[in-house]
């Protein structure tokens, strides 16, 4: 430590509020008279596989190095910021100079391993989210050597973000469920469609599902008793219906029937083998998140979408799966018109080349990348500069660039999903009261409805824009317990922090978020007549769960936010990477987000987690036995 740079503290231990990405979080700091001695987050307000990988790197870094002066963690950029200022808040505390520990040198970790190295192996996956751990887990399930390369510091991607509930038609399951009010009326109006107004490929599964309801109605009818029905025809439909659109450019893009019919035809089995290796599944509810349509939602019971990670993770580890943090792929190995491997670039210098005999691109899509996202975007009449995202902030499309390089064909580039329902300022799903959209009740800032919140997210989206941009959720008490996110340590610290709204009364909610009262007592009023009726004069909803009668009341403010691109690279149902003229590219894979044409103009809820946990694996058992046969060839031509 530099004479001129000598720092004298008053001892002792210093309790400081850090702001990171999901809120405050307590910080204790102890310093003796020269040192910082040990720094320590207290809270777990940060996203599990997230945040907490910011909470155990930088204070060991902070104390190690006796600087300020440290990389943040990509992928928990606030998170770590919230750190490093809430150690310097605390040495002012202490009477230090805190702008003096910034100008240190940065901190390097003197083990850190920088040498150049080359690494074999069977098959190489970009991207450490639900698509590249699963499509991992499985070549190791195949017998054979995997590196898995992911660009942050942690495990998990998009998906440690995710909701939890998993799109699978699991008939046998949710028939134990009872319909909510409405649900028979969302299902006649299948019946009382015309066969012609369906795209051609998908006739002959409508005309299936149009008898299917015809006779589960009989059926309802005759016993008296009303299920929740569900069937794989009805999940297929209602992601090919709720992914036609047409574009600013009249472009129209339904989804392509052949990667939904994978899809639908295995997200089930897809579930059931996520149960197998170790995600603990809460199968005494059957949930949809915003915009799915139905209720056919398998939720770990872990929070969000760490279940899913956690699991994975363990797994691949378990079953001698190398792992690599940090490790952005900058470069595919092409040569000969085939992909061989990856180059790694690290952030000390290092470069890693890695041979491998397939390559699966994992990396998700462009979310977190505005600019990108606006040179796109042909959906949206604007996209703001200053747009908040549901992403990582590491999902910025590097597997399209590494696609582009290779020349990969490309599908519904300008179809970009809002999620309307995030927070106003950070972009995070699940801040506040998140409920099932059967008791969503959305009221504009004159403390009036809008909108069918049974809607597709873009519908959601579009009307919350017509409407300025923000709006509430309103809830009460009884819905309140039906959230995905009910810890009320959290709740309570996010009504602290003015990022939700709780009274005890509507007229004191009304205050609280400046709307008028009456307004806003008429519009409850309303909608809980609606519920009892089971008909929604105004929007439109159709299927309903809860009143809004029991004290406390609570009013959660959201907007959208950039939540998920549609379009990708073009891939087949084996999830062959396909060139700009339909030609396979030789050993290259790609599932999830960086793919395009399952999904086309708009995503249900739920179905990304259905297809990141269906296609990773399918792009790992082609690329497997791909390279089996290859094997094969070569041995019967020596």
């Amino acid at each position: 430590m530099p004479a001129q740079d000598d720092q004298h503290f008053k001892a002792g231990k210093y309790t400081v509020q850090a702001k990171g990405h999901n809120g405050d979080f307590p910080l204790d700091v102890t310093l003796s008279d020269d040192r910082i001695e040990a720094v320590e987050v207290k809270g777990d307000t940060e996203t599990k596989g997230i945040g907490d990988t910011a909470y155990v790197k930088l204070p060991a870094e902070i104390v190690a190095g006796q600087t300020l002066n440290v990389d943040v963690v990509t992928g928990a950029s606030d998170t770590s910021h919230g750190i490093i200022n809430g150690v310097a808040e605390a040495v002012q505390q202490a009477g230090g100079n805190p702008d003096a520990l910034k100008a240190r040198a940065k901190y390097v970790n003197p083990n850190a391993d920088t040498e150049d190295k080359t690494i074999e192996t069977d098959v190489a996956v970009i991207g450490g989210g639900g698509a590249g751990l699963s499509a991992a887990a499985t070549v190791l399930d195949q017998g054979k050597k995997v590196v898995l390369l992911e660009k942050t510091a942690a495990l998990g991607g998009n998906t440690v973000r995710a909701g939890g509930p998993m799109n699978a038609a699991d008939p046998d399951w949710q028939s134990k469920f009872d319909a909510l009010p409405g649900e028979d009326k969302s299902l006649q109006a299948f019946v009382d469609m015309y066969v012609n107004d369906i795209d051609a490929d998908y006739q002959e599964d409508f005309k299936t599902l149009q008898k299917q309801i015809t006779d589960y109605l009989a059926d309802t009818k005759k016993s008296g008793h009303e299920y929740l029905f569900d069937s794989v025809e009805l999940h297929r439909i209602q992601t090919y219906l709720g992914g036609v659109r047409t574009d600013l450019k009249g472009n129209r893009i339904f989804g392509k029937y052949p990667l939904v019919k994978k899809l639908t035809d295995n997200a089930l089995a897809s579930q059931k083998w996520l149960d197998k290796i170790g995600v603990d599944f809460d199968y005494s509810q059957v949930t949809m998140p915003v915009g799915a349509l139905w209720r056919r939602g398998h939720k770990p019971v872990q929070e969000a979408g760490f279940g899913y990670i956690s699991a994975l993770g363990d797994y691949i580890k378990a079953h001698n799966g190398q792992i690599l943090l940090e490790s952005p792929v900058t470069e595919l190995i092409h040569e000969n018109g085939q992909v061989k491997g990856v180059i790694v670039k690290k952030a000390n210098g290092q470069t890693i080349t890695i041979h491998a005999q397939a390559v699966i691109l994992a990396a998700g899509g462009f979310g977190a990348n505005t600019k990108m996202v606006q040179k796109y975007n042909t959906y949206w009449s604007t996209i703001d500069d200053n747009i908040a995202t549901t992403n990582s902030p590491a999902i910025t499309g590097d597997g399209i660039r590494l696609g582009e390089s290779v020349n990969a064909g490309e599908f519904g580039m300008g179809f970009i999903q809002m999620m309307p329902v995030a927070d106003p300022e950070t972009g995070e799903l699940f801040s506040g009261i998140q409920c099932p959209p059967a008791n969503f009740v959305m009221v504009n800032n004159k403390g009036k409805r809008f909108v069918n919140e049974f809607a597709e997210r873009d519908v959601l989206a579009q009307a919350a824009f017509d409407n300025g941009g923000l709006f509430y959720l309103i809830a009460d008490n009884e819905i309140k317990k039906t959230a995905y996110n009910t810890s009320e340590d959290k709740l309570e610290q996010q009504v602290k922090e003015g990022r939700l709204f709780k009274a005890d009364t509507l007229d004191d909610l009304a205050d609280q978020i400046n709307v008028d009262a009456a307004a806003l007592k008429d519009t409850v009023a309303k909608y809980n007549s609606y519920v009892d009726a089971g008909k929604d004069p105004e929007f439109g909803k159709n299927v309903f769960d809860l009143k809004v009668e029991h004290a406390p009341f609570y009013a959660t403010p959201r907007r959208p936010a950039i939540h998920h691109t549609m379009g990708g690279l073009t891939i087949d149902p084996d999830a062959h990477v396909l060139d700009k003229d339909g030609a396979k590219i030789s050993g290259l894979y790609a599932a999830g987000e960086v793919a395009g044409g399952l999904h086309a103009g708009n995503r249900l809820g739920g179905n990304s987690l259905a297809d990141i946990f269906t296609f990773g694996p399918i792009a790992a058992k082609t690329a497997i036995g791909e390279l089996v046969d290859t094997v094969s060839s070569a041995s019967k031509t020596d």
